[in-house]
């Protein structure tokens, strides 16, 4: 029988012979996914990239190219904290010729106060109905009294964000880590007022701002009103917010970017950041907001935006649906606008308005004056449903009511945010409101 060769270290003949290079980035590229979506730190892809830029230089910059638009996922205090100390160690020990890890970031999703399980959807179908209101529950569904306690004997448990719980949690999140689906519950944090997560998160803007230009946001920012905020958390949070002159996407899951620090919000009105701040901005989505005429006013102050989604805007306007093209050539020509006709140059813009099934408000009504006062359609006008989630009844929120459609889209946003389809208006399924059958 021939046997093969054996060779040792002397004489082995591919001893010093590798991949070329271009072999290795081919390689490495296909890692990149296909959209823009967001990536957690368990996952697969961004444990690979996460090993090749410690590989070599090569595989640093190619690895580190895709990394930074894709896996910079801040779900805890913990993680955003740690993230804010790497970024101020890279920055005060520069390397001649090294890469610093994390340079060139252009895209962030944050949920760094937010207090939240991910749950596999039987969990979620298993919780016992809750009596208490929903608003007030805690990660294990209990209920919370007026002073933020649990209302239970044993609570030496703390509750602590996904990927930093207890031995056994960890022990599980192993368990299901491959085939867990994306399911959560949104809560206010019991510690929303928390400098030093305030801190770090100023501190992680201003280290990014030069190239960030897509931000994500899951942060409860209307748990903490100025007269209640002690610590000045809201004034460090608007100065890292402001500092995003670069910024060309942006989503707020739960609320219009809530960023007020005077007492007297009336007697001192305070200007929107995304529409001084941000000049580069080009697609928008809040949670929330009165669209009235100060709304339209700030959207025509920021040159580049495009697209404008908003989420249950505030208001009565599903009973009374805003006028939205009237009041957009408004707020372009300065002055109301009485007749249906405009013979002005019209910005052109897309509004998408996010609801829950069955409580889109109607805008059959404006069919009529809207073909004559934009007969090209400069302004878009879309409309998206949000499904009802199953799981909600079993935590006992009424199906029609405020807090069920309430979550129901700030989870819709926060999937289409992590999916990277939240502006693609087939994948969300966006609509033409006149269209629709009387």
């Amino acid at each position: 029988m021939q046997t093969l060769p054996i060779h040792n270290q002397a004489t082995r003949p591919n001893q010093g012979q590798r991949l070329p290079n271009e072999l290795l980035l081919h390689v490495i590229s296909f890692l990149k996914p296909a959209g823009p979506e967001f990536l957690p730190a368990a996952h697969q892809t961004t444990k690979t990239l996460m090993t090749l830029m410690r590989v070599c230089k090569t595989t640093n910059e190619a690895a580190s190219s895709i990394f930074s638009q894709h896996c910079i996922y801040l779900d805890s205090e913990d993680r955003t904290l740690r993230f804010a100390r790497c970024l101020s160690l890279a920055g005060s020990r520069p390397m001649p010729g090294h890469i610093p890890p994390f340079a060139g970031i252009t895209s962030i999703f944050m949920e760094s106060f937010l207090e939240y399980t991910d749950e596999l959807e039987g969990v979620l179908a298993s919780v016992e109905p809750n009596p208490c209101d929903p608003s007030d529950l805690t990660r294990e569904g209990q209920c919370r009294n007026r002073g933020g306690e649990v209302e239970e004997e044993n609570n030496e448990e703390k509750e602590e964000v996904a990927g930093d719980g207890a031995d056994e949690e960890d022990e599980d999140d192993e368990e299901d880590e491959d085939d867990e689906e994306d399911f959560v519950l949104i809560r206010p944090h019991p510690q929303a007022n928390d400098l030093p997560v305030a801190t770090a998160v100023h501190d992680i803007f201003i280290a990014v701002a030069p190239t960030l230009r897509r931000l994500m946001v899951n942060i409860p920012l209307r748990n903490l009103y100025p007269e209640e905020d002690q610590l000045g958390v809201k004034a460090v949070l608007r100065r890292g917010f402001e500092s995003l002159v670069n910024l060309e996407e942006f989503a707020s899951v739960q609320d219009e970017l809530f960023l007020v620090t005077a007492l007297d919000r009336i007697a001192n009105p305070q200007d929107e950041v995304w529409a001084t701040c941000w000049p580069k901005l080009r697609r928008l989505y809040l949670f929330n907001p009165i669209i009235g005429k100060y709304f339209w006013t700030d959207v025509s102050r920021n040159p580049n935006l495009e697209v404008v989604m908003t989420g249950r805007p505030d208001g009565n306007h599903r009973l009374d649906p805003g006028d939205i093209k009237r009041r957009w050539i408004a707020a372009l020509a300065g002055h109301a606008i009485t007749e249906d006709v405009y013979n002005g140059a019209i910005r052109p813009l897309t509004y998408i308005n996010v609801d829950m099934t069955g409580v889109q408000p109607s805008m059959l009504g404006f069919r009529s004056a809207w073909n004559t006062l934009d007969p090209g359609e400069r302004i878009r006008v879309r409309a998206v449903d949000t499904p009802p989630e199953a799981w909600m009844a079993e935590l006992g929120i009424p199906i029609l009511g405020e807090p069920c459609q309430t979550r129901s889209v700030e989870m819709w946003a926060r999937k289409h945010i992590l999916e990277g389809t939240l502006w693609d208006e087939k994948a969300i399924g966006a609509y033409d409101p006149l269209s629709v059958a009387e």
